[in-house]
């Protein structure tokens, strides 16, 4: 059985990308536009973790004092998600009973860890993530047709990167959400959509990740030319051309020397 979610927030947007996300990472999600009437509605509906915007709580840390005190609520993990982010206003909320706090803006795969965390009593950190994790290896996703796997494979073997490969941009998204790539490459002949869903995807989270579309001679993607997040590679290419510009994207986004 999935495990569900209560996510409070007034913010129509956040609610849409937040439920997105843990929807396709096995979560069913329950959705309040603020506090009033939640415990009302915990008594009607059990929750396995709860997931407010500190501002959107109605009572704000009153109400989680009052979720502590009821028997039939006390054991609900809570996370905060909110754009306060003082050490005066994170010290509240766990002094109020809260499990975790994750300010705004954040990156997917916090908060999926914080919320598989809390569920599993894991001891957590739940900083914002700004100390970068150090590896010596860029690790690489691709979704990609299965005509041009073997180019992209020679290219990251003569580069030296990891490489994993997905099947849809759904299921390559899912992977970016809880795990560590340095970029992703995308076939925009496989999927007519993909620059539009790889921007979108992107923009939701700020996320920092370098993407390169292969694209054919006469269907160039439509991305603008001083972004360094996004590059376009026309194909057939050679993979040591590909390996090259690879690197390059991932040197000129900030990532491995």
């Amino acid at each position: 059985m999935r495990p569900t979610v209560l996510l409070i927030d007034s913010n129509e947007a956040v609610t849409e990308i937040v439920t997105a996300l843990l929807t396709r990472n096995g979560y069913s999600v329950e959705v309040l536009r603020s506090g009033e009437g939640v415990l009302d509605f915990l008594a009607e509906k059990p929750v396995d973790v709860i997931v407010s915007d500190l501002q959107d709580t109605g009572g704000g840390h009153e109400l989680v004092r009052s979720i502590r005190s009821d028997a039939a609520t006390a054991d609900i993990p809570l996370v905060y998600l909110t754009a306060m982010g003082t050490l005066e206003d994170e010290f509240e909320a766990y002094l109020s009973g809260a499990d975790a706090y994750i300010t705004k803006p954040f990156r997917a795969r916090d908060l999926l860890s914080t919320i598989d965390g809390v569920l599993n009593r894991k001891p957590l950190n739940t900083s914002s993530g700004r100390l970068a994790v150090v590896q010596e290896v860029a690790r690489v996703l691709a979704c990609v047709s299965e005509d041009r796997q073997r180019l992209v494979r020679q290219a990251m073997k003569q580069a030296g990167f990891e490489l994993d490969f997905e099947s849809g941009l759904d299921r390559a998204f899912s992977r970016i959400d809880r795990e560590r790539f340095h970029l992703l490459i995308c076939d925009t002949t496989k999927d007519s959509n993909a620059v539009a869903q790889v921007r979108e995807f992107v923009s939701h989270f700020a996320l920092a990740i370098p993407v390169v579309f292969l694209h054919a001679k006469d269907d160039p993607p439509r991305v603008a030319a001083n972004d360094p997040q996004f590059v376009t590679i026309r194909v057939p290419t050679t993979p040591g051309d590909l390996a090259e510009k690879v690197r390059k994207a991932i040197v000129d986004f900030g990532g491995l020397p």
